[in-house]
């Protein structure tokens, strides 16, 4: 019992180390992780969800702020009305695989590959032809690596995280990337918690207070294709 705890906990600490360090040094999978000094980015992972992601998506209405929606294609299929709403109000949707399954990002390529199909296929069908990709939890190797680049997707990446998810205050995860924030940052947030809006809103602001301009998507990645 005690070597099973041992191996569940490496693996939770294991994964935090590899996920936030990968991503960001383009580990295996090529990605965009700033924005070349062409502003702020904000991004969401994880939706679309019913409750908070039309929360999120008033407040960046509210601030004029376009960002990048990188959703699962399961929960597509089942809010494909929020998709709709995401596109219709300016911002990007890129895919989250279909799952968001971390187990299957040590797959091979080919079943990586069939994952992604599927994405763009749900994301397909309710309108949507994504060209953008960000592995779950930042995971990437080489078969991710081949399964993307097969498909032809830019990947994205980040350059503050801000670990959300966690279950911490309000404050503590503003606090965090006020500390890390930049003029160029690729900013990681989650769309599918009862903050989000919250925080979304605060990290505008403050942005704001620092002068501090956001960045078109639509027009940065139409420049920077892989």
């Amino acid at each position: 019992m005690i070597v099973i705890v041992v191996i569940i906990i490496s693996i939770i600490v294991g994964r935090e180390v590899y996920v936030a360090t990968h991503i960001q040094t383009c580990a295996y999978l090529p990605a965009v992780c700033t924005t070349n000094g062409n502003g702020l980015l904000l991004t969401f992972d994880d939706g679309p969800d019913e409750q908070n992601t039309p929360k999120v998506l008033s407040v960046l209405r509210k601030y004029n702020v376009k960002a990048v929606f990188f959703c699962i294609g399961s929960k597509a299929l089942q809010h494909p009305e929020i998709v709709q709403r995401i596109v219709a109000d300016g911002h990007i949707v890129g895919q989250h695989t279909f799952h968001h399954n971390p187990f299957r990002s040590f797959c091979s390529t080919n079943s990586y590959f069939a994952e992604l199909k599927k994405a763009h296929e749900a994301l397909r069908s309710v309108g949507v032809v994504p060209t953008l990709f960000r592995p779950p939890l930042g995971i990437t190797n080489y078969m991710i690596k081949h399964a993307v680049q097969r498909i032809g997707y830019t990947t994205v990446g980040w350059s503050v995280r801000s670990f959300d998810t966690r279950r911490e205050s309000r404050s503590k995860v503003i606090s965090r990337v006020a500390n890390n924030l930049r003029p160029d940052s690729i900013v990681l947030l989650h769309d599918r918690l009862n903050n989000s809006d919250e925080v979304a809103e605060a990290i505008i602001t403050l942005a704001q207070k620092q002068n501090m301009a956001f960045c078109n998507p639509h027009t940065f990645f139409s420049k920077n294709k892989n």
